[in-house]
Formats: structure tokens, C-alpha cells, sequence
């Protein structure tokens, strides 16, 4: 082994003393420290004696054996003294490189995760710029669509307004209440009749606007047509708010939603006042014909019968020929006459029954 020791390549004297010494232990060291002082000094004093032409004696080796035994305790104390600073070292650098080594590991295992950090924020930027570019297509796909709902509600809102004034420029009524009976809007005819405008109708049931005896007839018909699900049409006197009176024809629908749900109804109201003063001008101009017509039948009728009664007698008694034919026409014409106005007044008393 310590041939060995003193064998190794690439290394001094002492790092190989300092192993030995760590490797046999102070003891033992002790002893070969003092083995190899005595025979050097043996070598020594028989060197010098050789050279000198003097013998080698026990004297000599007696003086090799005491310079062995006295250098040996400062040879140990010093390789001592060497080994412990070594070993120190040694423990220190065996610390450090276990520090070192800890360290090391610390530092692949920070490299790993940062290499893990690395890839996945590598993919986070990833998908970050995806969703950015969805972001913005997203972006550009609401202002494309609100852009289209804007130029969609214009052309909704300038629809409605046109709408708007076309019913507003109506002059029937147009209207619409719902399930529950009240008003939800109308026109400005409407205003007109009620004296009231949109804003103030909106929640107002037809007791609140009209007079009772309007009242009972525009809810009456209401709940008939809430109760049948079909058009009404009738006929009604209307008053506005300075005492004028007018006579509408009115018209109630009800209105559904897409799912079918009853909402209420739309009514449309026409002024026909002139159209009902004519026709009672009409039937009063023909009522005064029939009894005009049936007054002349009657004044007729009774001369007639006479005059017929009359010539029947004159025919009885003897007359020329030219006067039997002069009594025969008057007779013939009489009669013609007297069919012809009772004719006439059953037609007209058919007539004013119908």
C-alpha cells in the first residue's frame, strides 16, 4: 500500500504523506515516522563514516537511534499538524462541493422549471395572441353587427315614423287598447274626439274617457269581441269634448303574438255623419213620395169609381153608336186608370215595408 502511496502518479510528496498518515492512523504513523528517521540517520552517520575512513560502530547507531527518537515526535507534530489542516480542508471542500453540488442541482432544477416557465409562458403568449386576434375579430364582428342594427334601426325608426304619420294624418279614429281594457294608443283623430292626448289616455280605461252611456257601449263590444276572437263591426254616436255630436262606423280586431296570446284589440273608428244625414234625408224624401203617391192613389180612386160606375150605366141606356163608343173609352180608360193607382199603391206600401 505504501509503495503504492508513493507510486501515484502526478502527485507530491506531502499530499501522499498526508494520506498515508490519514490512512494508518497517528500510531502506526508514529512508528514508520521513526522507522524510517532512524534508518536515515543510520544511513547518514555510515555515509559519513564511509566517507571519513571511519568505522561504523555501536556508538554510531546508538546516535542514529537517538536523533530517530527525537526528530520523531516533531516529524509526527508536523505531518499531525499537516494532516489535521488537510483534512480540514478536505472537510471544508468536501462541504463546499456538497454545497457546490446542492447548488448545482438547485440550479438544473431552477433551469428545468425555468425552462418549464419558459414553455409555458411560451404558450400563454400563444394563446394570448389568439385570443387577441379572436378579441378583435370578436371587435370587429360586434361593430360590423351594431353598425348593421344602427342602419337596421333607422330604416326601422324612419318605417315607424313614416307609419306614424300616415295614421296620424288619418282622419279615422285608430286606436288600441289591451286585454285589460285599457288604452295603449291612438292616433290624433282620437285626440281630437277624446280632448285628451296619447301620453293621457295611456292607462285609461273607457269609463275614464267617454260618458257612461258611450261608455257601456264601447265595453260591451269590447268584451264581445274578447269573448269571440273575431272582427266586430257596428254603428255608433260619438261626442266630442265641445258637445259636437258625430256617427261612427267602428271596426274592432283583436291582436295576437307570434305564440298566439290574446293582447288586446285595434279598433278603427270612419265619421259616416253626412252618409247617416243623407240617408235619413233619403228615407225621409221617401217616406214623402209614398205619402204623397198614397194620398193622389186615394183622391184618385174615388172620382174614378164613380166615373166608372157612371158609364157602366150610361152604357145601359140607349145611345147612337158614336156615343156607346165615346162612353166605352171613357169607361175602358177609367178602369185602366183606377187598376194602374191600386197598382201603384201596393207597390209603394210594399216598398215602405221592405
Amino acid at each position: 500500500m505504501i509503495q503504492g502511496l508513493l507510486d501515484a502518479p502526478n502527485e507530491t510528496f506531502f499530499p501522499v504523506l498526508c494520506r498515508l498518515a490519514y490512512s494508518l492512523g497517528i500510531f502506526r504513523f508514529s512508528i514508520l515516522i521513526a522507522v524510517v528517521l532512524i534508518a536515515l540517520a543510520v544511513l547518514v552517520h555510515f555515509a559519513i563514516a564511509f566517507y571519513l575512513n571511519e568505522s561504523f560502530d555501536t556508538r554510531h547507531m546508538l546516535r542514529s537511534l537517538a536523533f530517530g527518537l527525537i526528530m520523531t515526535p516533531w516529524a509526527v507534530y508536523f505531518v499531525s499538524t499537516i494532516v489535521e489542516q488537510l483534512e480540514e480542508s478536505r472537510r471544508r471542500l468536501s462541504r463546499l462541493v456538497s454545497k457546490l453540488n446542492e447548488m448545482r442541482e438547485r440550479d438544473l432544477e431552477l433551469n428545468h422549471q425555468l425552462r418549464q416557465n419558459i414553455e409555458k409562458l411560451n404558450v400563454e403568449i400563444k394563446e394570448r395572441l389568439a385570443a387577441e386576434e379572436s378579441r378583435e375579430q370578436a371587435m370587429a364582428d360586434l361593430e360590423h353587427e351594431v353598425y348593421q342594427r344602427e342602419v337596421t334601426q333607422i330604416a326601422l325608426s324612419e318605417r315607424t315614423a313614416l307609419l306614424r304619420s300616415f295614421i296620424d294624418a288619418s282622419p279615422d279614429l285608430f286606436y288600441y287598447r289591451s286585454a285589460d281594457g285599457v288604452f295603449s294608443g291612438c292616433n290624433k283623430a282620437v285626440e281630437k274626439l277624446t280632448g285628451k292626448t296619447e301620453r293621457e289616455l295611456v292607462g285609461l280605461t273607457p269609463w275614464e274617457v267617454y260618458k257612461k252611456e258611450i261608455a257601456q257601449q264601447i265595453v260591451e263590444t269590447d268584451q264581445v269581441v274578447f269573448e269571440k276572437n273575431q272582427e266586430l263591426i257596428y254603428e255608433q254616436w260619438l261626442e266630442y269634448p265641445d258637445g259636437r255630436k258625430a256617427f261612427f262606423e267602428l271596426r274592432k280586431v283583436p291582436f295576437f303574438d307570434k305564440q298566439g296570446k290574446h293582447l288586446g284589440l285595434v279598433g278603427f273608428g270612419r265619421d259616416i255623419t253626412e252618409r247617416k244625414h243623407h240617408e235619413e234625408s233619403l228615407e225621409k224624401a221617401s217616406r214623402d213620395k209614398t205619402t204623397f203617391i198614397s194620398t193622389i192613389s186615394h183622391e184618385l180612386r174615388t172620382p174614378l169609381n164613380g166615373i166608372v160606375g157612371l158609364s157602366r150605366m150610361l152604357l145601359d141606356t140607349s145611345l147612337s153608336k158614336e156615343q156607346r163608343q165615346h162612353m166605352q173609352t171613357i169607361n175602358v180608360s177609367a178602369i185602366t186608370l183606377a187598376i194602374s193607382s191600386m197598382t201603384l199603391s201596393i207597390w209603394i206600401n210594399s216598398t215602405a215595408v221592405s
